[in-house]
């Protein structure tokens, strides 16, 4: 019963340290809103967040907050990864623990497995978030052609540039139209245009994004045709595009051995040679 006791207190915790890590905090955009609005917001959760905080150094922080802006988590902070990473700490070691009760055995294999299973829940924020910049950059690489062919297109149509991203952004999905609706509330709040794309540059971290936005700053800097600029942008992110889709068909056959190998060779070894040994080694 003791125990149980444990497990059931250990979990609990848990989940209280993983439903606050699911609460929101603000962007950093809201801020500036309120900032320029005379509104107060403090920071999250005093101290325990500061505690959870000190969990990495400065430049853990920083390298953490660049991969939270590469997902597009920018409702999460370095502390709430700390929430997470503790949470999952604790429902791996209810695991061990749980399985440890349900077979009644609490010797070293015991204790080893709990403490892979407490590692393994710990890393699970980690999984998470490099699976969402992984979708998150798949996403605006697909999306991106598509958004210079419509800027293109707009600004040769005679709109001026800005209503040229306000148009472009109302029609493309996904992370990219959300980090361009984040470029234009930049600018309304009075940043520059260039200072918003090379921030958006920032943190998304994606090559063709840094190289477009380059591009389209000189551009605009040295005084060249910009319509021409942003198509020649979209055709060679589309080429571009097309030569990765090339490297990963190329690179199906050799990711496909292992899967043969394992599965679809022992079944046809048994369909050849089973009625063999069937005939030869009757029951």
């Amino acid at each position: 019963m003791t125990v149980i006791y444990i497990i059931a207190a250990m979990f609990a915790a848990s989940a209280f340290l993983f439903a606050i890590s699911l609460v929101p905090s603000k962007s950093p955009v809201t801020r500036r809103l309120e900032e320029m609005e005379g509104v107060k917001f403090g920071t999250e959760s005093g101290s325990r967040a500061a505690a959870f905080d000190k969990l990495f150094n400065d430049s853990q922080r920083t390298k953490l907050l660049q991969q939270l802006f590469e997902a597009g988590w920018y409702t999460v902070t370095p502390a709430k990864i700390g929430f997470r990473i503790a949470s999952g700490f604790g429902f791996g070691l209810c695991l061990g623990l749980g399985f440890g009760a349900y077979v009644g055995r609490y010797d070293w294999l015991f204790v080893l497995l709990t403490l892979v299973a407490a590692t393994c829940g710990a890393y699970v924020p980690y999984y998470a978030l490099k699976a969402a910049i992984r979708k998150r950059k798949s996403d605006i690489h697909r999306a991106l052609p598509d958004l210079l062919d419509m800027l293109s297109t707009t600004v040769q149509a005679g709109l001026a540039f800005n209503a040229a991203l306000n148009y472009a952004t109302e029609v493309t999905p996904g992370a990219l139209g959300e980090e361009m609706r984040a470029v234009l509330s930049e600018i309304r709040l009075g940043r520059s245009r260039s200072d918003a794309l090379r921030s958006m540059a920032e943190r998304v971290r994606v090559q063709e994004v840094s190289t477009a936005v380059t591009a389209i700053v000189q551009a605009e800097r040295l005084g060249s045709n910009l319509s021409s600029v942003l198509e020649e942008l979209a055709e060679d992110t589309r080429n571009k595009r097309m030569l990765r889709a090339e490297e990963i068909a190329q690179m199906m056959p050799v990711k496909m051995v292992i899967p043969m190998a394992l599965f679809m060779l022992p079944a046809l070894f048994v369909m050849i040679f089973g009625g063999v040994f069937a005939e030869y080694f009757p029951q």
